[in-house]
């Protein structure tokens, strides 16, 4: 039965049926399947970044037992000379990830932000270590900076997600949404650098 206030025949005339509501329902079920799966693996949470993924399993031991990943290479402005790189290295033992970044602006006449974030998500796709900076970098310039993240449950890392973009909005953009990423994780991580 409709609730009260609802037509109860279309504009022929004819008897209502269920299938619009059903049909409505399934789209809203599926709609919010979607949009859980999307920010199930970390990234729907950040708005306009190009991302580059790594396997965990990809990232094999050394002789010094951690685990270099292989780096990520990507341009901020798809039509500059500017690049952002990031080598990550996993080191099981301590429990650590580190990270070093380094944003490379080749073209003399442009000044940006650029926005790096990147994500160690655990299997179900839960966040166990987010890193985001906001840099500006002049033209001409090269700039690089290391960090290094304590996560306890490094052994169940099953895949990285690095991504970058203009950040045509300033400094502090996405600073909310790394701040909302980090409240959510639990334990807290421990960042250093």
């Amino acid at each position: 039965m409709l609730p009260a206030g609802l037509p109860t025949k279309s504009e022929y005339g004819e008897p209502m049926t269920r299938a619009p509501t059903a049909l409505a329902l399934l789209f809203l079920a599926g709609t919010t399947m979607l949009v859980t799966g999307v920010l199930a693996d970390g990234r729907g949470d950040w708005h306009g970044y190009a991302w580059q993924s790594i396997d965990v399993a990809d990232c094999l031991p050394d002789a010094g037992g951690t685990h270099p990943c292989p780096p990520f290479h990507e341009k901020w402005d798809w039509k500059r000379d500017q690049w952002v790189d990031i080598a990550v290295t996993l080191d099981p033992n301590r429990q650590t990830v580190r990270l070093r970044q380094q944003l490379s602006d080749n073209d003399r006449r442009d000044t940006d932000y650029v926005c790096v974030t990147a994500l160690v998500l655990d299997g179900d796709g839960h966040n166990l270590v987010a890193h985001h900076q906001n840099w500006l970098i002049h033209g001409g310039e090269s700039r690089a900076a290391d960090f290094t993240y304590r996560s306890p449950d490094l052994a169940s890392a099953s895949r990285i997600h690095i991504g970058s973009k203009q950040c045509r909005d300033g400094a502090g953009q996405d600073d909310d949404a790394y701040a909302a990423v980090l409240a959510r994780m639990a334990p807290p991580q421990e960042p250093h650098g």
